[in-house]
């Protein structure tokens, strides 16, 4: 992760832009502390409030975290449009992170243009990076094995 200066960052408008335009990516550690903060296991958390999300290397998919969207359902694997979806956070009330305490690495690494006084967003920690930590990641195939489970119950389900 790269950092930076915070002497030169512009304080946060509280706009909330960042949680509805660009879908923070978590870590491996991040599920275990935000399970903890909610009294959750991780796969309960991962049911609820995380799902799936994937990006292309190398002609591969790999798979990393992240939290829902507000109206999505936990749990998935989410479809090849959802990161242009403008629905914000599942954990963005009145624009700030309910979760504050335990933001998400690829959250704490998301810098805004309005922040650093650039024409671009500055993601220290994004996709490819999480998709990379999460490949090396035991967890990674408990929720993908946890997400095809749950798939396949809705599909029985419909076809009743």
């Amino acid at each position: 992760m790269v950092d930076i200066d915070a002497s030169k960052l512009k304080p946060c408008l509280q706009c909330g832009n960042c949680c509805v335009t660009h879908p923070c990516a978590l870590s491996p550690e991040d599920v275990s502390r935000i399970a903890d903060h909610f009294g959750l296991s991780e796969e309960e958390l991962f049911a609820r409030f995380l799902v799936l999300d994937w990006v292309e290397v190398s002609g591969r998919r790999q798979y990393y975290v992240c939290p829902t969207r507000k109206g999505d359902e936990g749990g998935t694997i989410v479809r090849s449009d959802w990161a242009f979806s403008d629905s914000p956070c599942i954990f963005l009330d009145s624009n700030e992170c309910s979760i504050e305490d335990v933001k998400p690495k690829g959250g704490r690494a998301f810098y805004c243009s309005q922040m650093t006084s650039s024409s671009s967003n500055f993601i220290g920690y994004d996709k490819k990076k999480s998709a990379i930590d999460w490949s090396k990641s035991h967890l990674l195939r408990e929720l993908f094995i946890l997400s095809i489970a749950r798939r396949s119950r809705i599909v029985v389900f419909d076809a009743c």
